[in-house]
């Protein structure tokens, strides 16, 4: 792979070239609170149609030289690529601190990343198909086989794991790879590829391209366009998944979508209630609430309720003590979110349970503190839109099947949490829900490598992890043979 730099710009990586565009804008990419302290530049992709149909024809290449490779070789490079992110670890958690990321979760995102590289690995080794009854032919069989070039592009929130996630689940299928990355973390996607490239993947099979904010439709469309993407893994918020998808649908190509979530916590009657809330305001707070699986709505069995706000209040008031939990939004626009979604909760009479709130102070100093609020009704925002912030509400109920429509009711399905001591009857409710994961006496914020993941609803389609998210991106040829 050739290398080149200048002026600290990160550029694009076609067929293994670091490529840099000069009629292409600079893009600069700024520190997650001091928006005039920029950390580097991008050179921004420049779209036009000879640079489109080369990176095109670029994937479709790679994806044949990918696939001559045997298994072997392939999970020989997962291997190697391991070693690589091992021994760039610092600047691995360097480039996450650098847009906010408490230094836990920076460090979380590698080892999460080499597990997932590892596991991927592992399943390169299972059965390639399997023989079918057939009564018309002497021998029946099917094939999973990979579907071709693959558009990835992940957020910024967990740039490490998550762009480790939309490359390795489709490298591992047999599929090549363009990557393009967030436009607030492009050094993570940039670590990444040159890990994989490094490694010995072919130069064509993966490929990294940096986009400018305006320039995303038109790329998207003049890349889908092209003939090439046989899939488009995408993983952000529910309102671009759904631009995505209807791009996807004009021409007809899958998608695998992991999109934003409103998810919720269940606390019955018989929950140890010390346990249910430390781990509750863990996944309502960690990183800022900032993950897709961050809890936003906690239901309460009306007959324990009070007992278990205080507990809340109490874990909460030393939690808050660790600045891990000062929440800094990355940009006013997420910080404006948040600010309107608890405005017009205490504006139609919400109240706060925990926290001090001055939109005046968090304007000026731009962070966001943890927040509680109760009293909750429908027709406050924050009732429905998932705030990705540091915030979540608490809700009573008197009769769990209320709590079971109204979550099914709603337009999101990615994660929920049950609290009780009756494990069985918890399985029960978990069945009843209408939800991409469940997770019982745990937060849900609960994502491994063996384990699939995904939503249902606007939460998204299609899972990921070990052999789902393999499948993913393969399809199932069907062979016969007669003498």
């Amino acid at each position: 792979m050739t290398t080149t730099s200048t002026d600290n710009v990160l550029p694009s990586i076609i067929n293994g070239v670091d490529t840099f565009h000069p009629e292409d804008k600079k893009y600069a990419v700024k520190h997650h609170t001091n928006p005039d302290d920029i950390l580097h530049h991008f050179s921004q992709f420049s779209i036009t149609d000879t640079n489109i149909s080369s990176l095109a024809e670029n994937a479709k290449e790679g994806f044949h030289q990918w696939t001559d490779l045997s298994t072997s070789e392939r999970a020989s490079i997962f291997r190697k690529t391991i070693e690589l992110m091992r021994a760039q670890k610092d600047e691995f958690i360097n480039s996450h601190l650098e847009i906010g990321g408490p230094g836990w979760f920076a460090g979380f995102n590698v080892e999460g990343s080499i597990a997932q590289i590892d596991e991927y690995a592992s399943q390169l080794s299972r059965p390639e198909g399997q023989i079918v009854q057939s009564g018309h032919n002497d021998l029946a069989m099917t094939i999973k086989t990979a579907i071709g070039p693959v558009l990835s592009i992940s957020p910024w929130n967990a740039p490490i794991i998550l762009g480790t996630r939309s490359i390795c689940a489709p490298l591992a299928a047999g599929c090549s790879v363009i990557v393009k990355s967030s436009e607030k973390s492009p050094k993570a996607s940039d670590l990444l590829v040159r890990c994989f490239l490094k490694a010995g993947v072919p130069p064509k099979a993966l490929q990294l391209v940096h986009v400018a904010p305006l320039d995303n439709p038109k790329f998207l469309e003049l890349i889908l366009a092209s003939g090439a993407i046989r899939k488009v893994n995408f993983t952000g918020s529910t309102a671009v998944g759904t631009i995505v998808a209807q791009q996807c649908a004009k021409h007809l190509i899958p998608y695998i979508l992991e999109l934003g979530g409103k998810n919720v916590s269940i606390v019955l009657k018989d929950a140890d209630l010390q346990s249910a809330a430390g781990k509750i305001l863990f996944s309502a707070w960690a990183h800022k609430g900032q993950i897709c699986m961050s809890t936003d709505k906690v239901f309460v069995d009306d007959s324990v309720y009070d007992e278990f706000k205080n507990v809340l209040k109490d874990v909460a008031s030393h939690m808050v003590e660790d600045k891990d939990h000062k929440i800094s939004q990355r940009d006013s626009l997420g910080r404006d979110k948040v600010l309107e979604l608890v405005d017009d909760a205490i504006a139609k009479g919400a109240k706060l349970v925990f926290g001090d709130y001055s939109r005046d102070v968090i304007l000026k100093s731009n962070i966001i503190p943890p927040l509680i609020l109760e009293n909750v009704t429908a027709e406050m925002k924050i009732n429905s839109t998932e705030s990705f912030g540091p915030v979540f509400t608490l809700h009573t109920f008197a009769n769990i099947y209320d709590v079971v429509k109204e979550v099914n009711e709603h337009e999101f399905g990615l994660k929920a949490s049950i609290w009780s001591k009756n494990t069985i009857g918890a399985l029960k409710l978990a069945k009843k829900l209408e939800i991409g994961g469940v997770h019982i006496n745990s937060p849900t914020i609960h994502d491994e490598p063996t384990v699939p993941h995904g939503g249902v609803k606007s939460s998204g389609s299609g899972r990921f992890n070990s052999q789902w998210g393999m499948d993913e991106f393969m399809f199932v040829k069907t062979i016969t043979i007669d003498e």
